[in-house]
Order: structure tokens, then sequence, then C-alpha cells
């Protein structure tokens, strides 16, 4: 498969929803560009959050990481990704919508690697938290038979999950969910950062790790700036206060990173992530 270019923007399901989730149209542009608001009620009161300004996943999906994670010659690890098990094990909206996120990645780890069950195993994962959160759209009532159907075929595999994706946002910015659609975005982000810092620590030669790393500060701004909208509502912040610590940490990253700075890096995306799962 061609390689996916590092100077893509990274993306926020990254990523909604991977594989059913809340990302998949293939950055369709919905036809409901109205001047139609979302009301946001948090701490500090309500603040409108235009729908036309959400219409489109931000960021490219998580396959762009994983891809570039592949294509640098590192090992699938499974241990990196959130046990499928634990899907059922989440209660609120907020949970169900930030794992949606980290499964989606997963979804895209394994199926990046070609590994079947593992593919399989986290798409249940994924529809299990779909299901759960009444996100039904007519892209994901065969998704999984599609997913199944087309195990052997890389590139058909990354075009069917991508869709998933978009079609999630979409189908949660469109039914007044956007703050679940932000969740989403971020999970993904988060679980895509924790296997590449991971993987960039253990290996001998990071170089290329490190790089990958860097290159994802600005899907991390635009993640941030989302979540800056909704910070004062409970269910963003919390993550948004861990996201924009970890901004911290990338506003001094150039072109790489250093090893400093994937230290601190990795310490602060764990506990973010921990919080999480």
């Amino acid at each position: 498969m061609k390689k996916i270019s590092s100077n893509l923007s990274f993306s926020i399901l990254s990523g909604i929803i991977a594989g059913m989730f809340l990302i998949f149209t293939a950055c369709n542009t919905s036809s409901k560009k109205q001047e139609e608001t979302t009301d946001v009620t948090g701490d500090t009161g309500k603040q409108e959050v235009t729908i036309e300004e959400m219409i489109g996943y931000p960021v490219p999906t998580s396959f762009e990481i994983t891809e570039l994670i592949r294509d640098a010659g590192a090992p699938y690890i499974l241990t990196l990704s959130n046990a499928p098990e634990m899907a059922g094990n989440y209660i609120t909206q907020k949970e169900k919508a930030l794992n949606l996120g980290i499964y989606a990645t997963d979804l895209c780890y394994a199926s990046t690697y070609m590994m079947n069950q593992a593919t399989m195993q986290f798409l249940e994962a994924s529809r299990t938290l779909s299901d759960e959160l009444g996100i039904t759209t007519s892209f994901n009532m065969n998704y999984a038979e599609r997913i199944e159907n087309n195990l052997n075929n890389r590139d058909s595999l990354i075009s069917i999950v991508t869709g998933s994706f978009y079609d999630t946002w979409d189908y949660l910015v469109e039914n007044s969910q956007d703050i679940l659609a932000r969740l989403v975005v971020s999970g993904s982000w988060i679980e895509g950062i924790y296997i590449t810092a991971n993987i960039a620590g253990t290996s001998r030669d990071n170089t290329e790790f490190l790089k990958i790393l860097a290159n994802q500060k600005s899907s991390l701004n635009t993640i941030v700036s989302l979540l800056g909208q909704v910070k004062d509502t409970e269910e963003a912040a919390d993550i948004f206060k861990g996201l924009n610590d970890i901004k911290g940490v990338y506003e001094q990253v150039g072109e790489t990173m250093t090893a400093g700075q994937l230290e601190e890096l990795t310490v602060r995306i764990e506990a973010l992530r921990e919080s999480i799962i």
C-alpha cells in the first residue's frame, strides 16, 4: 500500500471512531451546513458552538500513525492495545465515547498489520460501545460483515474502517452529540500517541518514531482547540486539561523529539490514558 505521508495533519473515533465510529464518510461534508447551533452547558454557563464548524472529521484518522509505525519497521505489539474484553465495563457516556476512540485506533493498528483475530476482537469491542452510544448509521449496518469479508485486503480494510470514522463523526455531530464526537477523537489520538511513544521508548533506533511523534503537533493543537470550546463541561474538563498539559510538552518540540521530551510525553500520555481505560 502507498505509504501515508507524515506531513498529513493528524486525525481525530482517530482514531472517531475507528471501525464503526465517529468518523467515516471520507471527509464528506454534510448537506446540513446550516446555521444550526448546539447548546453546551458547563459550570460557567452556556456557550454556543455552531454545528457548521464541526462538519468533517477534524484530523487524519489513526491509520496515518499506525501505517507510519509499520513502515518504520516496528513489530505489532498486541499488549499495547486496550483489552477488547474491557468494552463492557464502561458505564458513562463519557467513558464509552473516549474508549470508542481508543478502540478505533487499536482497530487501525491491528488492521494495518493484518492481524485478523485482533482486528475482529477490536471490531466487536468498538461495535459494543457504538451500540451502547446509540450510533446507528446506514454505513455501519453491515460494517462488521464488510470488515470480515476483507480481512486479507489491506487497502479495502483501511478504506472501510476510515469510512466508519467519518460516518460516526457526522452522526454524532448531526444529532447534537458534538461533545461525544470530540471525546471520540481525543481518545483515538491519545491511543495513537501512547502506542508510538512506547515503541519509541523500547526501540534500539527510535529516530523515525521520534519524528512521527513530533509530526502530531498540529493534530494535537486542533483537538485542544475543539475541546477548549467545551472545556467547562463535566465530560470534557479533565481530558482538556490532560491534553493541554501535553500540548505544553509539544510547544518545545521541533522537527523531531528529543529523548527528554519523549520521556516527559510518555509519562503524561500514560497517566491520561490510564484515567480513561
